[in-house]
């Protein structure tokens, strides 16, 4: 049986947390699922149970399939769901990772904070991508008792882990997590300063100043292995407005000279759009 093909969150992170556009959790792309689990209908507590008892190929299957029904929102027609899932995260640390990832993103689109402590325990998971979805699953909660143990991701040692943690605190928006995000400012990884400063500039901190303009220099952007043109652009532009409204007049000589020399039009035009707001 085909697994599911999908881009790993390592390279999609830059589209849900470089760019806080909402938390993306489900993989970017088509999926083709082969066997019974794709040509049968199910309901909830089949997906359920196969989790429970199947074999581990159709447990992970089952879990992804059960994290897709509830993005169509059938969790409604099951009401406390949530007591039944997190049993099952509790007991899968030693199954298939993708399984444990999978209920992760259960316990997020459900949305209730009694999963907030299994969640943080998820934090622990020696798979930098199981602490990864455990991040993402938190930042939908947006449960502000989570934001002290989120903090201290930031010094997790895989930078995705860290990357992700700086998103989530912006998405909780708790002022708890600021002293965090002012020292992911200073992360030598530039796509994590990018992170903790887009953060900051939701609790409209001048302290994400610097970084902004950082990320308003196409040069930096050469810094990121394998980073697209067209996330290169959206980095720019996501940067541009609320550094006009942090910076004030003093951004406006940057942003007049990404106006009038920048390669893309369509930096530009945002350049220009940015300025109209800069006193």
């Amino acid at each position: 049986m085909t697994d599911i093909p999908r881009e790993s969150p390592r390279s999609i992170l830059y589209q849900f947390v470089i760019f806080p556009l909402g938390i993306v959790v489900v993989a970017v792309g088509i999926f083709f699922l082969f066997g019974k689990l794709a040509t049968e209908q199910h309901t909830i507590p089949d997906y359920l149970n196969t989790i429970r008892s199947g074999s581990s190929h159709e447990r992970w299957q089952a879990a992804y399939q059960l994290s897709k029904s509830l993005k169509r929102g059938e969790a409604a027609q099951y009401p406390n769901l949530e007591p039944q899932v997190e049993a099952i995260y509790l007991q899968s640390k030693t199954d298939d990772p993708r399984i444990r990832r999978y209920l992760s993103m259960v316990l997020g689109t459900l949305g209730d904070r009694r999963a907030t402590p299994p969640l943080l325990d998820g934090l622990n998971d020696r798979e930098p991508d199981n602490r990864i979805y455990a991040l993402l699953a938190l930042g939908e909660l947006k449960d502000p008792d989570s934001v002290p143990r989120i903090d201290l991701m930031g010094v997790d040692e895989d930078k995705d882990v860290r990357k992700t943690a700086y998103f989530v605190l912006g998405e909780i928006g708790d002022k708890r997590g600021l002293i965090a995000l002012d020292h992911g400012l200073a992360d030598d990884v530039p796509e994590v300063r990018w992170n903790a400063a887009m953060s900051l500039t939701r609790f409209n901190d001048r302290r994400a100043i610097p970084v902004l303009r950082e990320m308003l220099d196409r040069s930096r952007f050469n810094e990121v292995r394998d980073m697209r043109e067209d996330q290169k652009e959206d980095a720019m532009i996501m940067a541009m407005a609320p550094y006009a409204r942090l910076a004030g007049a003093d951004a406006r000589p940057d942003l007049q000279r990404i106006a009038a020399v920048d390669s893309s039009l369509r930096v530009r035009a945002e350049a220009k759009s940015a300025l109209q707001s800069v006193p």
